[in-house]
Formats: structure tokens, C-alpha cells, sequence
């Protein structure tokens, strides 16, 4: 037994967040660090707090409540939902997200948060920052060929190529700093993730900064589920036969840049050449086959990270013979 009594679901807003416990009591605080103190007073050491990774809105009471030596689990929300889709909840207010949050600690092992090293929130924060900017330049882009094909003036044209141009040095700057911070925190583990071939350094910086240099995992399947690169299928008896499909929960830019990773690894990374080949040999789709890629480099990855070895391009696992 852990010892705690009572568990504390906590749904965070912008303003406000929901506190229930397992008995239903529901209150609600501001958002601020006055409503952290307010809500601190409460709490008794047998007491743990539950909350959901809601982006930039839980870390500020989750540091504040850890700060303070108070138990504190941070859940993935993919899992509070399917708890509410198994307890065919239909409510969706702060109060009863709360609510679920506690009846799902109560009846799931919940772990205890750490944050992440300092340098991991700083390559965080500007991985956001970078993904702002190239959405931008991708909607530029679009904007250029629109006035290219319709014949705009030559002053529209020339603003919106200037825009471009400027956006993307800065682009380069901001992932230069990436590169900067992740070699802070470990460069090794970089050095050892771009040995793999087919990864190159931003890829890797973006693997690290996510993963929390990949500490956060106990398997490559973990990985790969987390990413939203898990395989899943739909059928049921004879007459619903669906496809096989990746979830695609998780993170969206890493899964785009570890698929175009998989482009160039599918055609120098040997074991990666193999894979490709042999499942287009089966007759799978070539898009298939890619992501079956994808999570070979990360399976790689993922036995790096822990072995502390670079990437051999000779190895050959061990088969034993029958």
C-alpha cells in the first residue's frame, strides 16, 4: 500500500482550476500563485494530488506543489479519457474531469511526477517556438504561390518572399539553440542518436528534448506508443474488418520528421534496407513499410540511449540455431 487516503483529482484551466476528491467534495481555485497557497493549506500529508499533462497550464501548480514536498502524479490524458469512455461518462465540466481524474487514481497506480532538468523545459519551450515559426512560413509559402499564379503585383510578391527569407534564418537560428541546449544536457547521447544512420541532428535533439533523454521508458514498444507510431487494428467477427493504422496520438512533428528519416534510412541504413525490402517484397504499400521503419529506428534509438553505445553498423543479433 502507498499510504495515501485520499486522491485529489485536479482539472487546470487558464484562469481556475478543479479540485475533487474521492469522496466528491469539489472546490475550485484561481489559478495564480496566491490560489496555490489557498489550495496548499488544505492539503494533509496523506493526501495526493492527480493531475493531466495539459501543456503549458499544469506546470506551474504541479512545480509549485512539488516544491513543497507534496505527493503529485502528472497522467497522460490519452488515459483519463479511455478511463471516461470505460466509466461511459457523458459529463464534460472541470468539476466531473476532476471527479474522473480521482476516480481514476483511486483505482489505477499512479506514479509520482519529477520535473524535468531545466534545460530539458528551456529545448521544450523552444521547440514549440520553432513549430510556430515553420507553420508560418508553410502558410507564406502557400501565400507566395497563390500571388505567383494569379499574377500579383511584383510589391506583394516581393513582401511575403522577404517574410520567407527572414523566417527561415531565424528558423535556423532558433534550432542552432536547440542543438546548443540538448549538447548542454547530454552530448553524448546526441552524438551516439546521429550515429544511427538515416537520423540526422535536429531529429535526434527533438528524440532527446520529448523523451527526457529517454529516461521516461522501460521499452521501444513504450516509445512507439507514446509517439503514436504503435500499430492498431479495428475488426470485429465477420463483418467490421478495418485496416491496420498507426494511433497517431503523441507528438505530430516528431512522427513527420522521423518519417522523413525513414525516406533516407530505407535506402542507406542496412537493416533498415532489409526491413523495407522485405515488406515490399510481401506485397505491403510502401507507406506501410516506411512506418514499419520508423519504429526500427527508434527501436535502435531506444537500445542506444540505454546501452550508451554509438550505432554499429556491422551488428548482427545473435540467432541461436535449433
Amino acid at each position: 500500500m502507498n499510504g495515501y487516503t485520499d486522491y485529489l483529482g485536479i482539472d487546470i484551466s487558464k484562469k481556475t482550476f478543479d479540485v475533487v476528491n474521492k469522496t466528491g467534495v469539489h472546490k475550485e481555485y484561481d489559478n495564480t500563485k496566491r490560489g496555490f497557497s489557498k489550495f496548499k493549506k488544505t492539503l494533509k500529508a496523506e493526501n495526493i494530488c492527480v493531475m493531466e499533462a495539459t501543456g503549458i497550464y499544469h506546470l506551474p501548480l504541479a512545480k509549485f506543489l512539488h516544491s513543497k514536498n507534496i505527493a503529485l502524479s502528472v497522467v497522460n490524458p490519452i488515459r483519463i479519457k479511455r478511463y471516461s469512455q470505460m466509466k461511459l461518462n457523458r459529463n464534460k465540466t472541470d468539476k466531473s474531469d476532476a471527479k474522473m481524474i480521482s476516480s481514476y487514481a483511486q483505482t489505477q497506480k499512479v506514479e509520482l511526477w519529477e520535473p524535468s532538468p531545466e534545460l530539458i523545459e528551456q529545448g521544450k519551450d523552444l521547440v514549440q517556438i520553432i513549430e510556430q515559426y515553420i507553420e508560418f512560413r508553410a502558410g507564406l509559402k502557400n501565400k507566395k504561390d497563390g500571388l505567383k499564379s494569379k499574377n500579383a503585383s511584383k510589391f506583394l510578391f516581393d513582401i511575403v518572399v522577404n517574410q520567407i527569407e527572414s523566417i527561415s534564418i531565424t528558423i535556423d537560428e532558433l534550432q542552432a539553440k536547440l542543438i546548443q541546449i540538448v549538447k548542454e544536457y547530454d552530448s553524448k547521447l546526441l552524438q551516439n542518436i546521429t550515429s544511427i544512420v538515416g537520423i540526422g541532428k535536429n531529429t535526434a535533439a527533438l528524440l532527446i528534448l520529448i523523451t527526457d533523454g529517454f529516461k521516461n521508458f522501460d521499452s521501444a514498444k513504450q516509445l512507439s506508443s507514446f509517439f503514436g507510431l504503435a500499430p492498431t487494428e479495428y475488426s470485429s467477427g465477420s463483418s467490421i474488418n478495418g485496416s491496420r493504422k498507426i494511433s497517431k496520438m503523441g507528438n505530430p512533428l516528431i512522427r513527420k520528421k522521423l518519417f522523413m528519416c525513414s525516406l533516407q534510412a530505407s535506402r542507406y541504413n542496412k537493416s533498415c534496407i532489409d526491413l523495407y525490402q522485405r515488406l515490399v517484397a510481401k506485397g505491403k504499400p510502401k507507406k506501410v513499410a516506411l512506418i514499419a521503419v520508423v519504429n526500427k529506428l527508434l527501436k535502435i534509438s531506444y537500445a542506444i540511449a540505454k546501452s550508451g553505445l554509438p550505432y554499429d553498423r556491422e551488428y548482427k543479433p545473435y540467432i541461436v540455431k535449433r
